[in-house]
C-alpha cells in the first residue's frame, strides 16, 4: 500500500481574539497521485507556500477540498488567488488550482470568479477518484452547508468530519467501521448553548465516534485558549485516540 500520511498545517479554531495569531484548519494529504489539501483556513498560507516551493510542487497538481465556508476553513483561498495572479503575470503562465467547495457564500463567489481557481461545487453527489482512491461526501450538522470527506483505498477507509454539532444517523453510517477518523474535538469543558449548531462537547463527539467501530480517532480543531489536558480528560476509556498537533505528520490509514 502507498505510504499515505496527512500533515497538519493548522488545527486551531480562531475567533476574534485569535484571528491572525494561530493557524486554523488545513491538512495536506500525502501518498496520492495529486497533492491534496483538506480545508485551507486562515493563517496557513505562509507554510503552504514554503512547502510548495521546497517540494517543487506543480500548482496544476493541487486539489483543495473545503468542508464548509467558514474563514477558519477557507480564508487562505483569497491569499492563494492573489499569489497565483502575480505568479502567472511574472512567469507568463496560466496556472490554475482545483478547488472543491460548497456554494452559497462570499468566499465561494470570489473563488468562482477567480481566473486562477478552478472551482467545483461540493455536495453529496460529487465524487472523485484519484489514483484508485475514492472520495465521497456526507452532509453534517453544522452552521451552514458542511460536508465530511471519506477516502477509500482498497480495503482501507479514512474520514474527515470537519466541524459538527452532533452526529446525524447518516454521518454515523458514513464513518462506521472506518480505519481512521479525523474529527472536530468540540468544546472540552462545557456545552455552549449559543453554539449548539456549531460544535458539540468533546466527550459526546468522541464517544459517538468510538461507538461506530472506528479503529483510530484523531481529535482536532482545538480552541486556541484551551489546554490539551482539557481534551484528553474527555477521551473515552480504552479507545485509540490522539490529538493532532501543528507541523506533525500522521498515518492516514491505521
Amino acid at each position: 500500500m502507498n505510504n499515505f500520511k496527512f500533515y497538519v498545517l493548522g488545527n486551531f479554531s480562531p475567533n476574534i481574539r485569535t484571528f491572525g495569531k494561530c493557524k486554523s484548519t488545513c491538512y495536506m494529504l500525502m501518498g496520492f497521485k495529486r497533492i491534496m489539501f483538506l480545508d485551507f483556513g486562515a493563517g496557513i498560507f505562509h507554510d503552504f507556500k514554503r512547502i510548495i516551493e521546497e517540494k517543487k510542487i506543480d500548482f496544476s497538481q493541487i486539489i483543495i477540498i473545503i468542508s464548509h465556508n467558514h474563514i477558519d476553513h477557507n480564508f487562505s483561498l483569497l491569499e492563494l488567488s492573489s499569489y497565483l495572479e502575480k505568479y502567472n503575470r511574472k512567469n507568463g503562465t496560466k496556472v490554475k488550482v482545483k478547488v472543491v467547495m460548497p456554494k452559497r457564500s462570499i468566499i465561494y463567489s470570489l473563488a468562482n470568479k477567480s481566473r486562477v481557481l478552478d472551482v467545483y461545487i461540493l455536495n453529496e453527489e460529487f465524487k472523485m477518484n484519484i489514483g484508485g482512491a475514492k472520495f465521497s461526501f456526507c452532509k453534517t450538522i453544522h452552521k451552514g452547508e458542511s460536508y465530511a470527506t471519506k477516502i477509500e483505498y482498497k480495503n482501507k477507509v479514512f474520514v474527515y468530519t470537519s466541524d459538527i454539532a452532533r452526529y446525524s444517523n447518516k454521518l454515523k453510517d458514513f464513518i462506521k467501521n472506518s480505519d481512521t477518523v479525523l474529527v472536530d474535538a468540540g468544546y472540552p469543558n462545557k456545552k455552549i448553548d449559543n453554539f449548539r449548531n456549531y460544535h458539540g462537547r468533546t466527550k459526546d463527539i468522541l464517544n459517538e465516534t468510538a461507538k461506530q467501530n472506528v479503529k483510530k480517532i484523531y481529535a482536532t480543531h482545538l480552541r486556541f485558549f484551551s489546554k490539551y489536558e482539557d481534551y484528553k480528560k474527555c477521551f473515552p476509556i480504552n479507545q485509540n485516540i490522539e490529538l493532532v498537533l501543528e507541523n506533525n505528520e500522521y498515518d492516514l490509514f491505521k
